[in-house]
């Protein structure tokens, strides 16, 4: 189109150059007349080598200061969007202030953390909870086709329903979370005492922590008098245990008709073959036992989704997918604060088990892999890198090449057979680790990594901690673990983002 607006009467230029009756090819013309440039480049660049690594160093250098030169004079401000994708929030800082303020003057909600309380009682209530409760999505995806297919208890008529349970966060009362915590240690299974404490003495550091929550801000400091924020360890433990309590009348329901239930903090995944209405009572009931300003939201059909998995009964045949939610922007890496590349690598392996445990179907897991190639290339990783760690993942769990590159649908199926138990045993492994962690015989060590060969580094220094073992057999009987973690000095985040202080 842009050669047609130059009119009919535009001349192309050196047509009778390039048009002559020689014999010369476009090609041949081509190189001939760029051989003396190429020449002369290559002779410059010799003499004057050019730092590709060090010239981007510097590109990137000044586009920072650059970046922060146009926030300082347009009074913006750039901040991590709380959603914990790789995206940014910009907008005037004088709105955001305002916005800040307001917050503050009419929240009754404020914050503080007790550690010691979450690991107390954490392992306690995970036991006790362990058949109402998804851990994880592959804890999830577990016990769902576990329902299905070796119960085989997923009917024709067999609907599922979802439901989300808004704001409980911030408006659950302190006396409904300790009533919940009342409630849990009368429970059968959970003992009296645990390290020397008793229930009373824990219901009552529990009831100091909750009075106790104080937040700073703007010189003023503030107070919790009802709620937590989530992203606390104790509050989401007090959270899951206030609504282990609250669905009791529902999974009693459930259970004496055999049918699945599960949940995941705010939402759940629940089977229902009875009538809509009867269903609907039973949820009308369950939002009056809710907190004021709480409030229950469900979706029943026979096509759902739920933790990012597209859940479908095809006359009692589950089928399942990975869901990708329209409202969320695409081709997104996550955020990391630490060391992005390494752990990008990890959530490549992470993401390709989700496939594998979500799709049903070769076809659905051959479009989600491309789906997830295009994410790394979309943020700037090569084709190399994705291969590579493609034939690494095929790698760590034993499959060879061949296996995967004549897949087909029959051998998909067993193959993802043998991925289910391979992870179970990977399961096992990591209980492992967190039983170290527990007895406090796990050493998280964390280094700063700029540049070089961090494998290198990591073998070096377990080559060190070993020998210094193997000396000296006192501190060998600890039997203690060291785990390396690296992480980058500054991320983008860090250098753009206006640091305000509360």
């Amino acid at each position: 189109m842009e050669f047609l607006h130059c009119g009919s009467s535009y001349v192309s230029p050196r047509q009778l150059h390039i048009l002559s009756g020689s014999s010369s090819t476009m090609n041949e013309i081509l190189t001939k007349q760029m051989a003396p440039l190429q020449r002369e480049l290559t002779r410059v660049f010799t003499k004057y080598p050019v730092d590709l690594s060090q010239e981007r160093i510097l590109y990137e250098k000044q586009l920072i200061k650059s970046i922060r030169y146009q926030l300082n004079k347009g009074q913006l401000i750039l901040r991590l969007t709380v959603d914990n994708y790789n995206t940014y929030y910009l907008g005037s800082l004088n709105e955001f202030q305002k916005k800040s303020d307001d917050f503050v003057q009419h929240s009754t909600s404020y914050e503080f953390i007790a550690q010691y309380l979450d690991e107390l009682l954490r392992p306690l209530f995970n036991n006790l909870s362990v058949s109402t409760r998804f851990l994880n999505s592959d804890d999830f995806i577990y016990k769902l086709r576990y329902f299905a297919i070796k119960l085989d208890s997923l009917l024709p008529k067999t609907q599922f329903v979802t439901f989300k349970i808004h704001d409980l966060y911030d408006n659950v009362t302190h006396a409904g979370l300790l009533q919940a915590l009342y409630a849990f240690h009368a429970h059968s299974l959970v003992s009296t005492r645990h390290k020397r404490l008793s229930n009373d003495a824990i219901h009552e550091l529990t009831a100091i922590v909750l009075r106790n929550n104080f937040f700073s801000y703007d010189d003023k400091i503030y107070r919790f008098t009802k709620g937590s924020p989530l992203n606390l360890p104790l509050t989401d433990l007090l959270g899951d245990i206030y609504l282990y309590d609250w669905q009791f009348p529902l999974v009693r329901q459930l259970r004496l008709n055999d049918l699945f239930y599960g949940r995941y903090h705010n939402i759940g995944l629940m089977t229902w073959y009875g009538p809509i209405e009867q269903l609907q009572t039973i949820l009308d009931e369950l939002e009056q036992l809710l907190p004021s300003g709480a409030q229950l939201t469900s979706f029943i059909a026979t096509t759902v989704h739920f933790m990012d998995c597209l859940i479908d009964n095809r006359r009692g045949n589950l089928f399942t997918n990975v869901y990708h939610d329209s409202t969320v922007q695409p081709f997104l890496l996550p955020y990391i604060p630490d060391h992005a590349r390494l752990s990008h690598r990890k959530w490549f392996r992470y993401i390709f088990i989700h496939a594998f445990h979500y799709c049903c179907s070769f076809e659905d897991f051959e479009d989600e892999r491309i789906y997830i190639d295009a994410i790394f290339l979309a943020n700037g990783y090569s084709l190399d890198f994705v291969e590579y760690h493609w034939r690494q993942f095929l790698k760590r769990f034993n499959f060879s090449h061949v296996e995967l590159t004549d897949l087909n649908r029959y051998k998909y199926s067993s193959l993802r057979t043998e991925l289910f138990s391979r992870i179970m045993a990977r399961k096992r492994e990591r209980e492992e680790e967190n039983l170290l962690e527990t007895n406090q015989k796990m050493i998280q060590l964390h280094y700063l990594f700029d540049w070089g060969s961090r494998c290198e580094f990591n073998e070096k220094f377990h080559r060190l901690w070993l020998t210094i073992l193997n000396e000296d057999l006192t501190f060998k009987q600890y039997g203690l673990k060291i785990q390396l973690n690296s992480k980058h000095c500054y991320s983008s985040n860090i250098l753009l983002a206006r640091s305000i202080t509360y």
